[in-house]
């Protein structure tokens, strides 16, 4: 794995939505543990706002950040053409940029079709066509989400594409409906509209077969808290769906947690994998040159069952938090726990999400690596739900 670290001494990279769950987590492992040779950051509204994010992420580790001196900040937009960026500093990108990683993306499952397709589909193939004016660019990453196959039957679940029926449909075709009626027959087999914006910006950058550079797909599955970087439980309740569904599941009487089992499958696989990992492997599989579709899904990590998850999770919190759940006294000001509990009946399924690509990084220790040395996952897991269950506990009433 060193010369994939020392692959990074001549790379210049361009992150977008570096200041999301998973973004801060590359931002971090780029700046403090690769040699590389300089990162650009985009900034949505202002480069305090982008320092503000980031302070907050990753407090401890935020002035060594800095201080590397290789981060450079610059204010866009991902939905504006061209980025949104002042021609200087996309002048500057197109000439110095050697790896672009698209990590940008509203994950809202609330978020209906027609306004979800522009951040989630439209935005990453302006993107794809802007690169074609970088004169250094070896590769592009861009960050997408095992949902985009949440259309698909319980069962195996490869590192490929699946058409969306069987009369395989084209991609341009159903986007053009979409932007023409803000509607798609499609959007009901999906966990949400995100999923299915998500699989037709798939299709539609792997159908760019002339692009000059290699385009890599990189599909993690629920993303969860670090286990080691930026520092262990790193993560933001938005950007990891299980904590942020099991939160508000557990804080809503008529859910709550006696009725966490009911309506769904407790026996499936609960496929989440720590944001670190994924971190890893994108960054892995960029200094190895793969191209084409990667999975990082639980596999690479420790599968549970979502009754698993549930009961650990019960377990860890307190009497009192429960029974206060339980007559009413705690309830989140925004009710949210139908919608995930929706959500959570047409994700908890038997697939088996296969990860064969990366199975050779679990051997390697390092910042490339996904060993799992000195890592103790039930006690992780447990440490996690108290955490949960404080803040759960320390709700106000309503």
């Amino acid at each position: 794995m060193e010369r994939h670290v020392k692959w990074f001494r001549d790379q210049v990279v361009f992150l977008t939505g570096g200041t999301g769950n998973l973004g801060v987590c590359l931002l971090y492992k780029l700046t403090l543990q690769l040699p590389t040779k300089k990162i650009f950051l985009l900034c949505r509204g202002s480069v305090q706002r982008a320092l503000d994010k980031l302070e907050a992420a990753m407090a401890e580790q935020f002035d060594d950040v800095l201080d590397s001196h290789r981060v450079q900040f610059m204010v866009g937009d991902t939905s504006k053409p061209g980025l949104g960026l002042k021609p200087s500093d996309l002048r500057q990108l197109q000439e110095e940029v050697t790896v672009v990683i698209n990590a940008a993306a509203d994950i809202s499952l609330q978020q209906p079709l027609h306004l979800s397709i522009q951040p989630n589909c439209i935005a990453h193939l302006q993107l794809l066509t802007l690169l074609r004016g970088f004169s250094r660019i070896k590769s592009f990453l861009h960050v997408s989400s095992t949902s985009v196959n949440s259309f698909l039957p319980d069962g195996i679940i490869e590192e490929q594409i699946y058409p969306l029926s069987d009369d395989n449909p084209d991609p341009e075709k159903v986007l053009s409906q979409i932007l023409s009626t803000g509607q798609s027959a499609y959007t009901d087999n999906f966990i949400a509209p995100y999923a299915l914006c998500k699989h037709l910006a798939e299709r539609l950058i792997l159908k760019q077969a002339d692009l000059p550079f290699k385009t890599l797909i990189v599909r993690p599955s629920l993303i969860g808290p670090a286990i080691r970087d930026p520092y262990p439980f790193y993560g933001n309740d938005e950007g990891m769906p299980l904590q942020s569904a099991l939160y508000n599941l557990a804080t809503d009487p008529d859910y709550g947690l006696d009725e966490l089992g009911k309506g769904i499958n407790l026996d499936a696989v609960f496929d989440e994998i720590p944001v670190d990992l994924v971190a890893s492997t994108c960054l892995a599989h960029l200094a190895a040159g793969s191209v084409g579709i990667v999975q990082a899904a639980g596999s690479l990590y420790v599968a549970a069952t979502t009754g698993e998850i549930t009961t650990t999770m019960i377990q860890g919190v307190a009497p009192t938090g429960i029974e206060k759940v339980r007559r009413g006294e705690i309830r989140q000001r925004q009710n949210l726990a139908p919608m995930f509990f929706q959500v959570a009946r047409k994700y908890m399924r038997n697939w088996d999400i296969r990860c064969d690509r990366s199975e050779h990084l679990k051997e390697h220790t390092g910042v490339l690596g996904l060993s799992l040395d000195g890592h103790d996952p039930k006690a992780f897991m447990k440490h996690r739900w108290q955490n949960v269950s404080k803040s759960v506990s320390g709700l106000s009433s309503t």
